[in-house]
């Protein structure tokens, strides 16, 4: 246990629990409530009456100072509570703690956060709601002072290609690709992206015919080995859109190639548009994560885009920048999506400019014409609107199950299931 002073008023609700109160809307609501002593100490229990719709807390206080960072704690133990990741909510002057690993027999709860609202409650708060079953016993809340997050810095770089000249070749285009790469490699950045189809933007068909005979072996074609000798020399990641072969099949392809220039992996458009079926690209069937040195990243291609599923995927497996290859598309969308998961996106695009934007929907930086835009982004730091906390930790509702507010934990598998339904 921290060395570090307990700023919650009788953490060991000594006496008649001094300090600590029981709080509900309404009487009519109020779950069951009592103190409890035991080997291991006094603790407060909330128990359900078989209304789901019964809602209370335990409130305490806790002493904090507006600007400070602290870490907040509580040990809490659910009995059965058919789903503890909703029912159970517990809160630290408004910042709600989130389990630490996997509920078992007895959980900790857990947040690191900025004080940062003059006038904000300073209360610790377990609630107990959406639970027709069960009960709660919580012990040990604790808020201690905490260090600032230190900063994850990650230099972020994004390529555009303005308007082709005429005539452009495949080996023009190639030599655009290069280009486009040493200006980015000039930058230092950790992580650089290049749209799809990179290796035919703006090159006359006439020059390639089809997409299938610029189809390649990843990585084992011409073009992965130009993306690795790039990242090789500038010691930088490098994500590119590419045409890929794999035996009899042609994909729309995501290639990543780390600082050493070792292939890490590849994405394959899983929504291809309809004419790219008619052009004989297959659709892939996966969505991989990747974590490089710097954090975790994921990757979609154009038409992926309008499918949210797609990135909410990826949020739920923990991606801190989301990369969009795309040859269109609407950046409302795209920030739309930084926003709605509460992480970092960057476009690299063909028509629309190419945009970094952060987890508030903010853009960062773009380009508009033919060049690199960068930003430096803190994927410790991933605001989250309106939500008061700063950190990663938090998160935006459709990731966090303690963020829903509902009563039915099955309610949104309930609704995808309608839809599919209703599609038939």
């Amino acid at each position: 246990m921290s060395s570090e002073a307990n700023l919650v008023a009788n953490p060991g609700f000594l006496g008649q629990s001094d300090g600590w109160t029981f709080v509900t809307p309404r009487p009519e609501l109020a779950p069951g409530h009592s103190v409890r002593d035991g080997a291991a100490g006094r603790r407060l229990a909330i128990t359900a009456t078989g209304d789901k719709h019964a809602f209370g807390c335990w409130r305490g206080e806790a002493k904090l100072e507006v600007g400070e960072w602290y870490r907040a704690t509580v040990r809490v133990k659910a009995k059965g509570v058919e789903n503890p990741s909703l029912s159970v909510f517990a809160q630290a002057a408004d910042h709600f703690l989130v389990p630490r690993g996997a509920w078992s027999d007895e959980t900790i709860l857990e947040q690191v956060f900025k004080h940062s609202v003059e006038g904000n409650p300073c209360w610790f708060e377990v609630y107990l709601r959406a639970a027709e079953s069960g009960e709660i016993e919580f012990r040990e809340p604790r808020v201690v002072r905490a260090p600032a997050p230190e900063p994850r810095i990650v230099r972020v770089a994004t390529a555009r290609f303005g308007e082709a000249p005429r005539g452009l070749t495949v080996e023009g285009q190639r030599e655009r690709i290069i280009a486009r790469l040493d200006q980015a490699g000039a930058l230092k950045p950790d992580i650089v992206c290049l749209p799809e189809f990179c290796p035919i933007t703006g090159v006359d068909k006439e020059h390639y015919e089809s997409v299938e005979n610029m189809a390649e072996e990843v990585p084992g074609g011409a073009m992965s080995r130009m993306l690795s000798d790039k990242a090789k020399e500038y010691g930088m990641h490098v994500m590119a859109g590419v045409i890929e072969r794999d035996g009899k099949h042609v994909f729309n392809t995501g290639a990543l190639f780390d600082r050493r220039g070792e292939f890490v992996g590849v994405y394959r458009k899983t929504h291809p548009m309809f004419a790219e079926n008619q052009m004989g690209i297959s659709s892939g069937d996966s969505y991989p994560v990747f974590d490089l040195d710097f954090g975790r990243v994921a990757v979609h291609i154009c038409y992926d885009e309008w499918f949210p599923e797609v990135s909410r995927y990826y949020a739920h497996h923990g991606a801190e920048i989301l990369f969009l290859l795309v040859a269109g598309g609407k950046p409302i969308t795209w920030r739309t999506r930084a926003l709605d998961n509460a992480m970092y996106f960057v476009s690299s695009s063909v028509n629309p400019p190419s945009m970094i934007i952060n987890s508030t929907g903010e853009i960062l930086a773009e380009t508009h014409g033919d060049g690199v835009a960068f930003a430096d982004l803190d994927l410790n730091y991933r605001q989250v609107n309106w939500y008061r906390d700063p950190t990663f930790a938090y998160s935006m509702p459709c990731i966090v199950p303690q963020m829903r507010n509902t009563v039915d934990h099955e309610l949104i598998d309930g609704l995808a299931k309608a839809l599919r339904e209703a599609r038939k």
